[in-house]
C-alpha cells in the first residue's frame, strides 16, 4: 500500500513539474515575440513609429494642411548704395517684416508649401540740393519652401531638437522701390531668390503651436538680402 503511495505521488510530481515547464516556455515566447514585434514596429516601419513632438498632427491623422502666420524684426544685411550727392544722410537698416506660410504635411518628414509676405529691405534720407529726398526699398517673396523637422538627428540634446526644423525655399521677389525727391517716384522689380530659414516650435492646444524662426531673405538679381526674426503662430487647418 505504501508502495502505491509513493508511485502516485511521484507520477503527481512529474505532472506539476511538466506543466510548470511548458507554461515557462510559453511565456518566454511570448515575450519575444512581443519583442521582436516592437523592435520591427520602431525600427522598420516609420507608419507605426510613435510621432515626436516635432509634429503638429495627431497620431489619428496622417496627412494635415497647416498654416503659419508670423512677424518680427528684420535686419539688412548686404552693401547700401546711396547717391553720392546725398547730405544729413539718415539710413535705416531695421524693418518690420510678415510672413503668411501653408505647408503640406504628409506621412514622412519632407514637407511642402508655399510662402509669400512682406519684407522691408531698408530706407534712407537727406538733402539733394537743398531738397529733402527719401527712398524706401521693401520686397514680397513668392516662394516654393520645403520643411524638414530634426527629430531624427541623434547624438544632440533630444529635447531641443526634436522640436527644431531647417526650411528652404527657392522662388521669385517683386521688389518695390519708392523714392520721394521733386515728386513721387515707384517701380516694381521681379527677382529670383531663394531662403534659408531654421525654427523652434512649442505646442499651445491640440492643433496650435507657437514658434520662433530665425530666417534669411536673398534676392539674387537685385543684391537684396535680409536676415529675419519672426514670432509665429502655427495652426493645423485641417487633417484627413
Amino acid at each position: 500500500m505504501n508502495i502505491r503511495l509513493h508511485i502516485v505521488g511521484w507520477v503527481a510530481c512529474l505532472l506539476l513539474l511538466t506543466d510548470g515547464a511548458r507554461a515557462q516556455g510559453q511565456r518566454r515566447s511570448t515575450d519575444s515575440t512581443r519583442t521582436r514585434r516592437s523592435w520591427r514596429l520602431s525600427s522598420d516601419s516609420t507608419r507605426f513609429r510613435p510621432r515626436l513632438a516635432d509634429s503638429i498632427r495627431t497620431r489619428r491623422w496622417d496627412y494635415a494642411l497647416v498654416v503659419t502666420a508670423g512677424g518680427g524684426l528684420s535686419y539688412y544685411a548686404t552693401h547700401l548704395g546711396m547717391p553720392v550727392g546725398l547730405e544729413q544722410a539718415r539710413i535705416s537698416r531695421f524693418g518690420v517684416p510678415a510672413s503668411l506660410r501653408v505647408m503640406w504635411y504628409p506621412d514622412h518628414r519632407l514637407r511642402v508649401g508655399l510662402e509669400t509676405g512682406w519684407t522691408s529691405m531698408y530706407s534712407y534720407r537727406g538733402r539733394v540740393d537743398g531738397e529733402r529726398a527719401r527712398v524706401y526699398v521693401s520686397a514680397v517673396p513668392v516662394l516654393l519652401v520645403f520643411s524638414m523637422p530634426l527629430a531624427w538627428i541623434k547624438g544632440i540634446e533630444r529635447n531641443l531638437v526634436r522640436r527644431m526644423a531647417v526650411t528652404v525655399g527657392t522662388g521669385v521677389y517683386v521688389n518695390h522701390s519708392r523714392l520721394d525727391y521733386a515728386g513721387t517716384v515707384e517701380s516694381n522689380t521681379i527677382s529670383t531668390g531663394w531662403m534659408a530659414a531654421t525654427s523652434y516650435t512649442y505646442p499651445i492646444g491640440r492643433r496650435f503651436r507657437v514658434a520662433g524662426e530665425l530666417k534669411w531673405f536673398d534676392a539674387v538679381a537685385v543684391k537684396n538680402a535680409a536676415f529675419t526674426a519672426e514670432l509665429q503662430l502655427v495652426w493645423r487647418a485641417h487633417s484627413w
